[in-house]
């Protein structure tokens, strides 16, 4: 009997599925993937950035004003320092020297004081008013003889300086005319006033071509608002103007009287 060959079958291998067991947490585990992110938390994030940008904005706008201020000072600081000065080197001498004429005058001393001296934009401004006697009579143009022995004070002083010109004021108080409005006025009358004071200058040998300005301020501008009916607001100012120079703005020593 002949042996059969009996062909060889290949062996199957059969794997089992085994299920995933969870892991357990310890020394060498795996963490868990990460949950995906959830969309309340992005749009939280975007509110933040949106809440955050005024602050750029106003950094901006800060920057924008403080170089907006920087070149307004700098244009400041360059118009004054191309600004015109005045050159007290006379007249400070001639506020020193009426002073010492006015408080030389025992007249002077012993009554209210009808002076007074300070310092304009322009320049030494002496002012001479109804401080006691009257410098004009009462609604007119002529001056007083008191008004005169003053006005030779301020002409020795003001020749002091020759090359510096003169403006003449001059101020009455809210006493009205009965003119009306379309009448003669204080107007006139401080105008009228301020060229009588230019005459009395001229007559005591102060030059006509220094004579810069004569101006009435009527009532308009009273040295005592809050009375301004008071005497005191009659008055008559000489301002003088020495020469200007270009440069930085001083007044030098200069200060009140």
């Amino acid at each position: 009997m002949s042996s059969e060959t009996v062909p060889e079958v290949p062996a199957v291998t059969v794997t089992a599925e085994l299920p995933t067991l969870p892991l357990k947490p310890g020394p060498g585990t795996k963490s868990k993937p990460l949950a995906p992110r959830r969309n309340g938390f992005k749009k939280k994030s975007n509110k933040e950035n949106r809440h955050g940008a005024w602050k750029l904005v106003y950094a901006d706008f800060v920057t924008v004003l403080m170089a907006f201020f920087i070149v307004v000072w700098v244009m400041l600081f360059d118009n004054i320092s191309k600004r015109e000065r005045i050159d007290t080197s006379c007249i400070e001498p001639v506020a020193k020297e009426l002073k010492e004429l006015i408080e030389g005058d025992a007249g002077l001393q012993s009554g209210k004081m009808p002076f007074d001296i300070d310092y304009s934009s322009e320049g030494l401004r002496i002012t001479l008013k109804d401080a006691g006697e009257p410098l004009f009579q009462r609604g007119g143009t002529t001056l007083s003889e008191f008004a005169k022995k003053q006005f030779q004070k301020i002409a020795a002083v003001a020749n002091k300086c020759p090359t510096h010109k003169l403006k003449i004021e001059g101020y009455t108080d809210s006493e009205a005319y009965g003119g009306g409005a379309n009448g003669y006025s204080n107007w006139e009358l401080s105008a009228e006033r301020a060229n009588s004071a230019r005459r009395e200058l001229i007559a005591e040998k102060v030059p006509l071509d220094r004579i810069a300005q004569v101006i009435g301020y009527g009532d308009s501008v009273p040295s005592m608002p809050q009375d301004p009916t008071n005497p005191l607001n009659r008055r008559i100012s000489i301002t003088v103007i020495p020469p200007k120079i270009k440069g930085e703005v001083k007044m030098g020593g200069m200060s009140p009287i």
